[in-house]
Parts: structure tokens; C-alpha cells; sequence
């Protein structure tokens, strides 16, 4: 090995091997909070203005209307938060850690568009295509 070569092993990031492409496991988990964070945001504002939504409603005396523009509401803030759980779960340096949250994530993504539909409010879809994306990420820092 020439000196050249043990000089570019020398000063490689940490968890990059040589002769190695793509992005390290930390690179990921990087991008993997990135993703999630901004998801979880994503479906907690929608789930605000459903509920000032709701407000609206109950102010203009549409009862029904109202309720359940509350239950959506609080459905998308429960599951902003526990999805924001997981992300932040997965951001520890364990790879266990990062697989079992990217495994999670992408269950609760699915599990949330079969129980909470996927028409009912384009923040929480995009917010929820965002965690799925970090649950992958996460799947692929964790391998």
C-alpha cells in the first residue's frame, strides 16, 4: 500500500469503510430525524386546524360538523406525537435502536393510512409520506 492510500484510509469519516459508496449509517439516521421531524410536524399542524376548524364550526352551530372535525383533530395530535416519538427514538447511535424505530414507523404509517384514510387532509398525507421516508432511512442505518 502506497503512502497515498493509507493517507486517504487515515482521514476517512467515522462508520465509512473504504472503497465504500453512499452515505454512513450516522448520514442516514441525519436524514432519517430530518424526515421525521418535519412529517410530525406536518400531521400535528393538520391536526391544529382541524381542531380550530372544529371551533369554527361549533361557532356557526353545526354540532356534527364540529364533533367530528375534533376527533380528527385529536386523532392526527395523538398520532403526530407518537410518530415524533419513534423519530426521536431513532435517533439514538444504536443501531438496534434505529432499526426497531424505522420498523415502527413504517408500521405506523401504514396502520395510519388504513385507519385514518388517505383523503382526508393533504398535510397529514404528506406528513405521513415524509415519516415513511425516515422509517426507511432508519431501516437503512440500523442494516
Amino acid at each position: 500500500m502506497g503512502r497515498g492510500a493509507a493517507f486517504r484510509k487515515s482521514h476517512l469519516p467515522a462508520g465509512y469503510r473504504y472503497g465504500e459508496r453512499g452515505m454512513s449509517a450516522e448520514g442516514d439516521r441525519r436524514l432519517g430525524v430530518l424526515f421525521g421531524l418535519l412529517g410530525t410536524a406536518l400531521i400535528v399542524v393538520d391536526g391544529l386546524v382541524d381542531i380550530i376548524g372544529g371551533a369554527v364550526f361549533l361557532a356557526l352551530g353545526r354540532g356534527l360538523r364540529a364533533a367530528g372535525a375534533f376527533d380528527q383533530g385529536l386523532l392526527y395530535l395523538v398520532f403526530g406525537l407518537l410518530v415524533g416519538f419513534f423519530v426521536v427514538l431513532g435517533r439514538s447511535r444504536g443501531e438496534d435502536r434505529s432499526l426497531a424505530a424505522g420498523l415502527v414507523l413504517v408500521v405506523l404509517v401504514i396502520v395510519g393510512w388504513l385507519v385514518l384514510g388517505t383523503a382526508s387532509g393533504l398535510l397529514a398525507v404528506l406528513g405521513s409520506v415524509l415519516v415513511l421516508i425516515a422509517g426507511i432511512l432508519y431501516l437503512v442505518a440500523g442494516r
